[in-house]
């Protein structure tokens, strides 16, 4: 999956020489907590709520707060915004994008083509589409199925599902579950398994859990 596929088109942006009482009112009015600072169609920098905490200190030094509104109303975003933020581009995959928020402990990021702007990856985006991926979108039964480590086991399995004609709606693998054996978890779109169990049993494959999908 790309980022182009989960990424948000429709971007607030602010202006670096707007005041941050602009920008608080933005992150605050579009329930946001990153807002791009783009100059001539450039990303040059990021604001969130905790780059605003950063100047709050002396404005709670002001005296009233006349004079803490004037500091905020005067006070440029290019000041106190994070410049050269990091971004993705619309063909990266959604493994770069999640790798550089973690390694980077950063919950968005600016998508960005030739340096302009075209979207924006949160860290809800990134979860959407795990979602798609374990689920396919659709309501099912979800088999969580415990097997050898070796292809073929791995085979075996999916054969199952062929002769039993179940449609495979989503399926992932887990390599890390026990020293000798892998978790797989297969989403079905049938409710009527009875068969597909019996056989999963037979052809030495653990079924672990069924759960219902919603």
């Amino acid at each position: 999956m790309f980022v182009k596929q989960w990424m948000v088109t429709e971007v607030v942006t602010v202006a670096p020489n707007e005041s941050i009482a602009v920008a608080e009112q933005m992150l605050k009015g579009h329930k946001i907590r990153r807002l791009p600072v783009v100059e001539n169609g450039l990303v040059v920098g990021i604001i969130s709520p905790r780059d605003l905490e950063k100047v709050m200190p002396s404005m709670l030094d002001a005296e009233g707060a006349s004079e803490e509104e004037f500091i905020a109303a005067n006070t440029e975003i290019r000041t106190v915004m994070t410049p050269s933020p990091i971004t993705v581009e619309p063909d990266d995959t959604l493994v770069e994008a999640t790798k550089k928020m973690r390694r980077n402990k950063i919950d968005g990021l600016p998508v960005v083509e030739k340096g302009k702007l075209v979207g924006i990856l949160s860290i809800t985006d990134i979860l959407d589409a795990f979602l798609e991926i374990m689920t396919g979108g659709q309501a099912g039964i979800r088999f969580d199925l415990k097997i050898d480590q070796n292809p073929e086991a791995f085979y075996k399995m999916i054969k199952v599902f062929q002769k039993q004609n179940k449609e495979i709606l989503a399926i992932s693998q887990h390599y890390g579950y026990s020293s000798e054996h892998h978790l797989v978890t297969v989403h079905i779109k049938e409710n009527d398994n009875d068969e597909l169990i019996e056989m999963l049993w037979k052809n030495e494959v653990t079924v672990e859990r069924i759960s219902p999908v919603s």
